[in-house]
C-alpha cells in the first residue's frame, strides 16, 4: 500500500512538473535563423505553453528572454529586428491577421496584474530609447494595431 501511495505521489509530482515547465527561451540568433514557417509554428507552441504556465513562470520566461536579448550587441539586435521586420512585410494579410489574433489571445489570457506588469516593463524600455528609436517603435506599434492603414508591399 505504501509503495502505491509513493508511486502515485511521484507520478503526480512528475506530471505537475511536465505541465508547468516553461521552455527556456531560444537564443535570438538561433530563432532568427529559422524559416518564417518554423518561427510561426515555434511561436504558436510557445504561446500555448505560456498560457498553461503560472504568472510567475511567465514572468521568469520574460525576464530570461529579456536577458538573452540584452546579451546581444546593439548591432546584432538591430540586424535581427530588421530581418524580422522585412519578413513580416512578406507575410500575407491572412497570416498577419492570424498571428495578431494569436498574440491577442495570449495577452487576453494573462491576469490583469500581468498585463499591468508588461505595460510597466514596456514603459521602462521606452525610457531607455533614444527619441529616434522611440519614434520608430511607436510607428511600428501603430501599424501593428491599425493594419488597415498598412501600405501594400511593392
Amino acid at each position: 500500500m505504501t509503495y502505491k501511495f509513493i508511486g502515485v505521489a511521484v507520478l503526480l509530482l512528475a506530471s505537475r512538473l511536465v505541465v508547468a515547465a516553461v521552455p527556456e527561451p531560444m537564443d535570438p540568433r538561433d530563432f532568427s535563423k529559422l524559416t518564417t514557417e518554423q518561427r510561426i509554428e515555434q511561436g504558436k507552441k510557445l504561446r500555448e505553453e505560456l498560457k498553461k504556465a503560472t504568472p510567475e513562470e511567465r514572468k521568469q520566461f520574460r525576464q530570461k528572454m529579456h536577458e538573452k536579448m540584452q546579451s546581444l550587441t546593439p548591432e546584432e539586435r538591430n540586424q535581427i529586428h530588421e530581418k524580422m521586420r522585412a519578413e513580416w512585410g512578406k507575410l500575407t494579410p491572412e497570416q498577419k491577421a492570424k498571428m495578431r489574433a494569436e498574440r491577442k489571445s495570449m495577452i487576453d489570457s494573462l491576469t490583469p496584474e500581468e498585463r499591468q506588469q508588461m505595460r510597466e516593463e514596456r514603459k521602462k524600455t521606452l525610457e531607455k530609447m533614444s527619441p529616434e528609436e522611440k519614434r520608430k517603435w511607436m510607428e511600428e506599434m501603430h501599424k501593428s494595431h491599425h493594419p488597415e492603414q498598412e501600405k501594400p508591399a511593392s
